[in-house]
Order: structure tokens, then sequence, then C-alpha cells
């Protein structure tokens, strides 16, 4: 019997490919896509991935099918989505452009997580979600709503990626925008990271201002008489 492949991830010494079966409907190629990025972002070791119907208790591709759902649904968007703004199960299955099957198992494996040993009593819940009763649901993210938002609020981006989203954008970015740049331990990382990046500091009746640049959207020039402005606004 031929094997159907979702989903193709090839590592070679061109680089890192994706591929998809394109005539899949929307939501299962979303799904397909983050699942192959997931092998790239956790680092898997192999040159070959393969999504198919017959390898989905493969730990690897277990893993791939985690990153996924979690991309797709993140916690504190189902917390939103179901306690906050108390969207039905098909709002947010079409919301998300995720499949019944992606949403009902994303709910189970989130809220196991939290509630460890209740697995019937959360299957219970989530069934009963979909068929339009939220209540059981409901009474399971409030007990956890303060927990998930906490978690949510640990995160920050590195520096870094920040300064990378933000130049991306404009070209340009200081330490008024970003007080660590001051720390110039930090400019080794932003130069290793970005080659097309450059940093400087520039000092001036006793204040100073860091600043760091796209070479390719402005010269040195155009740099420093940027970020001299700035510091006489100071």
């Amino acid at each position: 019997m031929e094997q159907v492949l979702h989903g193709l991830t090839v590592v070679d010494e061109l680089g890192t490919s994706f591929s998809y079966e394109r005539d899949n409907p929307k939501v299962k190629r979303n799904f397909t896509l983050c699942h192959e990025l997931g092998h790239f972002i956790l680092d898997h070791e192999g040159a070959y991935f393969a999504e198919s119907v017959d390898n989905q208790e493969d730990i690897l591709e277990r893993e791939a099918n985690i990153f996924s759902a979690v991309v797709l649904m993140p916690d504190i968007v189902l917390l939103s989505k179901i306690y906050y703004n108390c969207e039905t199960f098909h709002q947010i299955q079409n919301s998300l452009e995720v499949s019944k099957q992606a949403l009902f198992f994303r709910l189970l494996d989130f809220l196991r997580e939290y509630y460890p040993g209740k697995g019937s009593e959360i299957k219970q819940a989530v069934e009963a979600y979909i068929e339009g009763k939220n209540a059981s649901i409901f009474r399971l993210f409030h007990n956890i709503r303060e927990q998930i938002i906490k978690e949510f609020h640990q995160f920050q981006p590195s520096l870094i990626n920040r300064i990378k989203q933000r130049i991306s954008n404009v070209g340009f970015v200081t330490s008024q925008e970003y007080p660590d740049l001051l720390n110039q331990d930090n400019w080794k990382e932003i130069k290793e990271e970005c080659i097309n990046l450059k940093t400087w500091l520039i000092y001036n009746k006793g204040k100073s201002i860091a600043y760091v640049w796209d070479k390719e959207k402005f010269s040195d020039k155009e740099a420093r008489k940027k970020a001299e402005i700035k510091l006489l606004l100071m």
C-alpha cells in the first residue's frame, strides 16, 4: 500500500527544505508547515523527516506535532478565547484555522499539564465544550488562569531578537529604546548574529547614547547624525 506523505523535511548540503501536500485542506497544510518547522527548531537529528499517517507514534514526529499545536494554539490565546471571550469550540477552530481533531487534542494535552491525573474529567469537559456546553471547561480555566498569565508575562524576547525586529522595520535603534545597548558586552552578540548590523556609542556633555544600524540602509555618517540628534534631545 502506497504511503501518503503530508509533509517532508530534508536537510542536506544546500540547507533545510520543507514540503507539504498542497491538495490537503488549509487547516492540515497549516499544521504540516508548523510540524516541519518543528523538526528544524527542535534541532532533531537526521537528514530526512516524513510526516504520514503511518509514523505518528515516532518520538520525533510526536514532538513535532506538539510543537505545531503549541505554535498554532498558544496557551494564552486559548485562555483568552475560551475564558474571557467565551468563544465556542467551532469559533476558535475557525479563527485559528485548525482542524477539529487538532484543537481537541491540543485542549486535552494542555489541560492535562495543569491537572495531572484528571484525564477522564478533562476529556468529558472538552467533549461537552464541543457540544456547546462550556461550564466544565470554564471552571478548569478559571482555576489556572492566573498561572497561565504569569507564565506568559515571564517570557521576554532576547535583546538581539527585539533589536532585529525593530531594525527590520526602521533600520536604526538606540539605547533610548533598549538601555542594554549601553553594555558593550552585548555588541559582540549583535555583530555575530547579524553581519549587516553595526554598533557604536557617542558621548557628549555627560550624556551617552549607543546605537545600532543596518549598514545596508544607512551609512556610518548618516547613522551617527541620527544618533547625535537623539543625544541632543535627551
